[in-house]
């Protein structure tokens, strides 16, 4: 198999497995939503954000480091998680404990503590499961590291509803994900185990602090992604209510699935980029920019439908009592367009080594976050903390294409925003004069178009899509 094939490959089972994974999980929040209430939500995402956050120093990023270290050498991997593995399992204790403290805190509710405990220690055994993935990930055996992410979440899914079904309570559903941590650490240890050899654990402080040492950089910049993307809870549960958060939480979880498409074409491009930057920068960025009007021929549509159907979307999948979060939906859906294309210039980015830029773009984009959410938080409530997710998002892809500007790198954007961006321009005014029509008769008007606008104004290049199915799944 070719190095391209088997990226291909490998990039397919991830994708597939983290879009069923994350469509268990959001079936599981809905049912979560809809059986417990607003409030409840709130303190589960909460939870979730701060046990992330908290995950992170757990693992110091070493994961990063050894996925590199193990796919040159993995002889060395039962000795390395054996010194690992008892330290970071100390940190996991003392990370679980803060992490509880300040999410009761944060929620000011020490009824929901045990649900807390739950939720938190579940973000901290995944790290540990992690950790023991990172040999198969790092010999590219995908479809047993992607295999157990799916089986656990699936799990997960079965006894949370079962838990929901039969009565159950909040923190029951979050002892449910504790077990699914706890089988997905079995699965990982019982296969590394197999193929490489027991991790051979003793306590050594100062190797693992070396290990940790030269995981600093990996630390870094996933320290700085997570913060970034839990930012929004953690500040709106600060200074807002729980049944706020909860709304908001309903929002952005929906935008998660929303963005899965998204997410899985960018893993797929990213291998084709690096390819591509091996012999012709310029090669590169032209399919960059290609890559960025595909992407935002499909972005634009659905973030301009998801705004027209907002409410209906809601209640649909959440109940009539979560409908104040249609506005948040309306601003992060906006989100889409824009972290796809911010995503696809960091991998254009990545491929050129810029990795330290990307780092301090992301410092960048998390400061004025931390300035600007409080202030939309105290004004506009929880609608505050997605316009500033929004407007940072918009702040993070301006300074991506700022550091390609400055590599004569920069890929042209002007009508790849301008076509689709025309369309759905054309198509909002269309859906405002329609508003009296009945709603399915409305929604084939608005698709009719939307879709006619998009050909009509030359978003849509039949020749961009042959070339990236060329470059994505070459004949060899």
């Amino acid at each position: 198999m070719t190095n391209e094939r088997r990226i291909l490959v490998n990039t397919a089972v991830l994708s597939v497995s983290e879009a069923a994974s994350q469509i268990a999980n959001f079936v599981l929040v809905i049912a979560f939503a809809r059986t417990f209430g607003a409030k409840t939500l709130g303190h589960y995402s909460v939870a979730m954000a701060v046990g992330a956050v908290a995950a992170v120093f757990v693992s110091f990023g070493t994961q990063g480091m050894l996925i590199r270290e193990f796919g040159r050498d993995s002889s060395y991997a039962p000795t390395t998680l054996g010194v690992l593995m008892p330290i970071q399992a100390l940190l996991a204790v003392i990370a679980w404990l803060i992490a509880c403290i300040v999410t009761v805190a944060l929620i000011r509710d020490t009824a929901a503590t045990a649900l807390v405990m739950a939720v938190c220690g579940y973000q901290i055994l995944l790290c540990l499961a992690s950790l023991l993935l990172v040999p198969l990930q790092a010999k590219e055996l995908m479809h047993w590291s992607a295999g157990g992410n799916l089986a656990h979440r699936l799990l997960i899914l079965l006894i949370g509803l079962a838990v929901m079904r039969f009565g159950g309570s909040a923190a029951g559903v979050g002892l449910s994900q504790i077990v699914g941590a706890l089988c997905l650490i079995a699965f990982a240890w019982t296969q590394g185990s197999r193929r490489f050899g027991r991790p051979t654990l003793r306590y050594a402080p100062a190797q693992a602090l070396t290990l940790f040492r030269r995981a600093s950089p990996f630390f870094g910049v996933n320290a700085l992604s997570t913060i970034y993307a839990r930012g929004p809870l953690i500040l709106l549960s600060a200074l807002a209510v729980s049944h706020s958060v909860g709304l908001y939480a309903a929002a952005d979880r929906f935008m998660v699935a929303a963005g899965l498409a998204s997410t899985m074409f960018n893993s797929a491009v990213y291998p084709a980029v690096v390819r591509v930057s091996h012999g012709s920068i310029r090669e590169a960025t032209a399919l960059t920019a290609r890559c960025v009007r595909i992407l935002l021929v499909f972005s634009f549509p659905i973030a301009i439908l998801i705004t027209i159907y907002a409410d209906n979307i809601v209640n649909l999948c959440f109940g009539a009592s979560y409908l104040g979060a249609t506005k948040v939906l309306q601003v992060l859906v906006w989100s889409l367009p824009i972290r796809g294309a911010q995503g696809l210039l960091a991998s254009l980015l990545a491929a050129m080594d810029q990795q330290a830029g990307l780092a301090r773009s992301r410092a960048v984009g998390l400061c004025a976050f931390a300035v600007l959410a409080p202030v939309l938080i105290l004004s506009l409530d929880y609608v505050g903390a997605a316009w500033a997710v929004l407007l940072c998002d918009t702040l993070q892809f301006a300074l991506y294409w700022s550091l390609l500007r400055k590599k004569h790198a920069d890929p042209p954007l002007t009508k790849a925003v301008l076509a689709p961006g025309s369309a759905v321009a054309l198509t909002a005014a269309v859906s405002a004069a329609l508003g009296h029509l009945h709603p399915p008769t409305r929604l084939i008007t608005v698709i009719l178009v939307l879709t006619a606008g998009m050909f009509i104004l030359g978003a849509v290049r039949p020749h961009d899509l042959r070339f990236l199915r060329a470059l994505i799944m070459p004949k060899s």
